[in-house]
């Protein structure tokens, strides 16, 4: 399972760094792309729960986001009032949506988890993940910077957790959740997250981020993307499957993949906020 995992990672990484590095409109097509795949394994898993949602309309609201991040004034820009109008306007139509659609299906038997479903696979997909990495790498002069950091922390930080877990790792996190998870892999993936952090900020973003600014990003980073994986195992916990899909051999769905990123993505941007901006 390992090297199936390390194989995957030394074929994608390059073409995914290379995509990072040009950004605008091939990063977009990147993560629309992926958002999409990750809203089609998601609807898959609630077929386990009697729930047939079909991807269609929850894809489109996805990747709707991250159009609106992309072509939509930022707070960086100085004119986020249209933007944050429009954006405020469209998570009204979401639930809206949601709810619309169980109504003209005339049904009520398990209607509410169908709303309930649908309202969780496009805010967590779309209005968290793809929107956030979008605003992230069109962030100012250091959007590349910013998703390197994002990804190398949480990948890095699930590296050293997953290794150090299976060397080491005695006691259980104790969680039914996840039970293979153990409190030392969790442990190393906060020490190597906020290490990592600390490490790829004094190389790219020097003048942006302290090491201490980069230690409490890393922190925070670290726990917000185990607990974005632990989320997803939950999902698949109770729909009663191992993985979300088969796309990438060794680390199952891109769900899978990208299960951290979906909080820390988010969080990173804040934080960006907050230091640039107040301290």
């Amino acid at each position: 399972m390992f090297w199936r995992r390390a194989l995957s990672a030394v074929v994608l990484a390059p073409l995914v760094l290379l995509i990072i590095y040009f950004g605008s409109l091939f990063f977009l097509l990147l993560i629309s792309i992926a958002v999409i795949m990750m809203q089609v394994e998601y609807c898959r898993l609630t077929q386990h729960l009697s729930q047939k949602l079909n991807p269609i309309s929850p894809s489109i609201l996805t990747v709707a986001f991250c159009l609106f991040a992309y072509f939509l004034p930022t707070p960086s820009h100085g004119e986020n009032a249209y933007a944050e109008t429009v954006l405020l306007s469209f998570f009204v139509f979401i639930p809206i949506y949601a709810f619309c659609t169980s109504i003209f299906r005339g049904e009520v038997a398990d209607e509410l988890l169908t709303v309930a479903l649908k309202l969780t696979g496009i805010l967590t997909i779309g209005g968290l993940f793809g929107y956030y990495c979008i605003l992230l790498r069109e962030t100012d002069k250091v959007g590349m910077q910013l998703i390197f950091l994002l990804i190398g922390t949480i990948w890095i930080g699930d590296t050293g957790a997953y290794l150090i877990g299976r060397a080491v790792g005695k006691h259980k996190l104790s969680t039914p959740i996840s039970p293979r998870k153990t409190i030392e892999g969790t442990i190393a993936g906060l020490v190597v997250g906020t290490l990592t952090s600390i490490a790829i900020s004094s190389v790219f973003l020097k003048g942006t981020f302290s090491v201490t600014h980069a230690a409490i990003i890393g922190f925070l980073l670290s726990i917000v993307g185990q607990i974005g994986d632990l989320s997803i195992s939950l999902m698949k916990r109770t729909a009663g499957v191992k993985d979300s899909g088969d796309t990438i051999p060794g680390h199952g769905g891109l769900l899978d993949r990208c299960d951290s990123l979906i909080f820390s993505a988010p969080v990173l941007y804040y934080c960006f906020l907050v230091v640039t901006k107040y301290l």
